[in-house]
């Protein structure tokens, strides 16, 4: 499988985010948005860290894996970019108080 270059991955979650309501987009103003290789080590295409949107104890984050992304969806374009906005997603879900039950009730 070819890796994808940091900037074109990247460049799949600026355009998984701009692809969000404008809603969700202003609350990402907040959070910060990583890009990692640390996914299979982590045995997670994402991930959220904080205390969610109503609490601000913490700084809040979501981190997108590149590399198990990459390696699950890498072979097709179209299919990594798809996934990799299902994932922010998802992780933006935990960001507003879902759990991963009620995430996957969302079909994220």
């Amino acid at each position: 499988m070819k890796q994808t270059e940091p900037d074109s991955f990247e460049a799949l979650v600026a355009d998984a985010i701009d692809s969000l309501p404008e809603e969700f987009q202003r609350l990402l103003e907040r959070v910060a948005v990583v890009v990692s290789d640390l996914g299979a080590e982590r045995r997670a295409y994402g991930e959220y860290f904080g205390d969610g949107v109503a609490a601000e104890r913490y700084e809040d984050r979501i981190v997108i894996y590149r590399d198990t992304l990459e390696r699950d969806f890498g072979h097709d374009r179209d299919l990594l970019a798809r996934q990799v906005e299902r994932t922010l997603r998802h992780e933006l879900a935990h960001h507003l108080g879902w759990d991963e039950g009620g995430v996957g009730g969302l079909g994220l």
